[in-house]
């Protein structure tokens, strides 16, 4: 009867047996990345095994270093074996082979070749060196300097690719050293100079290895070629091999190769002389172990396992799911118009429209936090002239994306408020048309107009999430209805500009995920019209949303709260009898707008799985049993 009871209950256990949920199990794969020369040591009952050899980046010089050789290979394996892992070259050098023996068998990936030097050829190895850049010189400036050849000694499957070429006239740039995926690109020229090359790009191995090896699994790029006479107005430098190559420079020396991705160095300049080329990135050896050993037990030693979470060997094999906060800095309010919040994304703990599904993660394992800063006002000491910000979000007063990562995955991320595009640094009646607010995690607002058509406030849920992180701003006002729009915050649109006084932020989002009833991710409020004395100025969203500035020459608008996500309240456009504008006060006021509040991560575990994070700053507390982990700074959490 007691065992009848027992098989009843495996039934009715969600699956009867340990499945793909599960994050580990005995006998599993096992993948090694090893970074020195010795005897690779493999776990009991591997057969078989996955490799991936790459040999040590040559150094640039003038032309950008070629990326290692790199060869996979599947072999049949019965225990320990040597191996040896090449070095970078230094600049101008080649990189130094790889090789590993398995059963009296040598298998090798072949070093870099070196960049060319000035009015040099590349030269030969796994991937080619880049030809070096020339100039003017009798009987030089003419000829071409030609990369490297890559794939040599030949090997099947090609180990790598050519460097790239300096073209036949005056005033060539230096080629890109060739990658495991891909040729270097040929330097450029003009009449005072040109561009290097860029370097080859490199393998993409993390369908096989995953992507903790090399570069988010890209591995062996080559490095940049150096650009020709940059001190003239000449060029810039190669941009660098994806998979770890160096940049090439101009002016300037060239970038190292990344350690233990084989990548080349990047190239220098040619004129002035050469400040130096980049050292390749020493090589690597990958395995992966493909463990026979399947964990095949009987029913009763299976319930036993899911029961106790872990298999008979040990090993955890818990899945946790997490709650999250996931809120990115604010947009800064600029004249008029108020920033946008920073994104919201929460799987609880919040208003129900806005609860996205937890995530579902490894116990024992590491996550990559981002915590998004807050916009800066674009006119302010920190952000000087150009002052337009771009609708992508790069500009100054954009805010940053706030995520949570494990390894090059992104599990969740939101998307930074927005700031007004193209806003100047004085008057904004300077442009009688106005301006349209940005799109961003919340739309800021938009500016009013001297003329007849209003300016729209940008659109939120920039990320296009469902449910939606933001919303957007308010419209700015024309002739009849000049005030500026605030911006938008999680739960509600920023109000449009209605008159002289200053309009709402929208309002954020309340969330209890950290024990306490906290609002994030609100709007800034707009400033008054043209600083009119006694004009009210916008009210802030409620979510750390900052106020917008009065009409009087002494107010100033109020920054978006720290760690909040809050938009930067919009200033005054005042008559240009102010003066010039005034830059920011130390915390990001100013009469022309202020900043906007950084963003934070909250996480929240399952009770027996404690968190950790780093740096001390970020706070880990006890909240009902759980475990929370709020980061205010970005940092890495640990899922115990």
């Amino acid at each position: 009867m007691a065992a009848i009871k027992r098989n009843k209950r495996l039934n009715n256990r969600k699956g009867g047996m340990i499945g793909v949920a599960n994050c580990a199990s005995f006998g599993k794969n096992k993948i090694t990345k090893h970074t020195g020369s010795g005897t690779v040591t493999i776990q009991s009952g591997t057969k078989l095994m996955d490799t991936a050899l790459v040999a040590g980046g040559g150094g640039g010089e003038s032309g950008g270093g070629g990326a290692g050789g790199l060869r996979q290979f599947s072999l049949a394996v019965c225990g320990n074996f040597p191996a040896t892992v090449g070095g970078g070259g230094a600049a101008g050098a080649v990189g130094v082979d790889s090789s590993f023996v398995v059963d009296g068998v040598t298998y090798t990936s072949d070093g870099g070749g070196d960049g060319g030097a000035r009015c040099g050829v590349g030269g030969d190895g796994g991937s080619g060196g880049g030809g070096g850049a020339c100039g003017p010189n009798p009987g030089k400036g003419t000829n071409a300097d030609s990369g490297g050849a890559g794939n040599t000694p030949a090997t099947t499957p090609s180990q790598g690719n050519d460097g790239g070429n300096t073209p036949s006239t005056y005033f060539q740039a230096a080629g890109g050293g060739g990658g495991a995926g891909a040729a270097g690109a040929n330097g450029t020229q003009s009449g005072s100079g040109g561009d290097g090359g860029a370097g080859g790009a490199g393998l993409d191995i993390s369908p096989t290895f995953g992507t903790s090896v090399g570069v988010c699994g890209v591995i062996a790029g080559g490095g940049g070629g150096g650009a020709n006479v940059p001190a003239v107005g000449g060029g810039t430098g190669g941009a660098a091999g994806p998979g770890g190559g160096g940049a090439g420079k101009g002016p300037g020396s060239g970038g190292a190769g990344t350690a233990n991705t084989g990548g080349g160095g990047g190239g220098a300049e040619y004129d002035p002389a050469p400040s130096g080329g980049g050292a390749g990135g020493p090589g690597v050896l990958i395995t992966k172990e493909l463990n026979n050993n399947r964990g095949n037990w009987p029913l009763s030693q299976q319930f036993d396992a899911q029961e106790s979470g872990s298999w008979p060997d040990g090993t955890v094999i818990q899945s946790v799911t997490l709650n999250y906060l996931v809120v990115a800095g604010g947009g800064a309010g600029k004249s008029f118009a108020g920033g946008g919040a920073g994104g919201y994304r929460a799987s609880g703990f919040g208003p129900s429209p806005l609860q996205g599904c937890a995530l579902t993660v490894c116990s024992s394992s590491t996550y990559t936090i981002t915590v998004g800063a807050g916009g800066g006002n674009a006119c302010g000491t920190a952000y000087p002239a150009p002052c337009a910000s771009p609708p992508d979000g790069s500009g100054a007063g954009y805010g940053n994306v706030s995520s949570i990562k494990q390894g090059c995955t992104v599990l969740i991320q939101s998307s930074g408020g927005a700031y007004p595009l193209n806003a100047s640094c004085g008057n904004p009646w300077n442009n009688n048309n106005g301006q349209r607010g940005g799109p961003g995690g919340s739309g800021s607002g938009g500016w009013p107009s001297n003329k007849s058509a209003k300016r729209p406030g940008g659109s939120g849920n920039a990320g296009g999430f469902s449910p939606p992180e933001g919303n957007a701003g308010g419209n700015g006002g024309n002739p009849d209805n000049r005030g500026g729009g605030a911006g938008g915050g999680a739960t509600a649109a920023g109000a449009s500009g209605s008159g002289y006084p200053g309009v709402a932020g929208g309002d954020g989002a309340p969330n209890t995920i950290t024990g306490s009833d906290v609002s994030y991710a609100g709007g800034g409020g707009s400033g008054t019209d043209r600083g009119y004395p006694g004009v009210s100025p916008g009210a802030v969203g409620a979510g750390g949303g900052g106020a917008g500035a009065g009409g009087a020459p002494s107010e100033v608008a109020y920054s978006g709260t720290a760690n909040t996500g809050g938009g930067g309240g919009g200033g005054t456009g005042g008559p240009t009898s102010y003066g010039a504008p005034t830059y920011m006060n130390p915390d990001g006021r100013s009469k022309y707008g202020s900043r906007g509040g950084s963003g934070i991560v909250v996480v929240r575990s399952p009770a027996g799985h404690p968190l950790s994070v780093s740096p001390g700053t970020n706070q880990v507390t006890c909240v009902g049993g759980h475990s929370v982990a709020t980061f205010t700074v970005s940092g890495t959490l640990t899922v115990n």
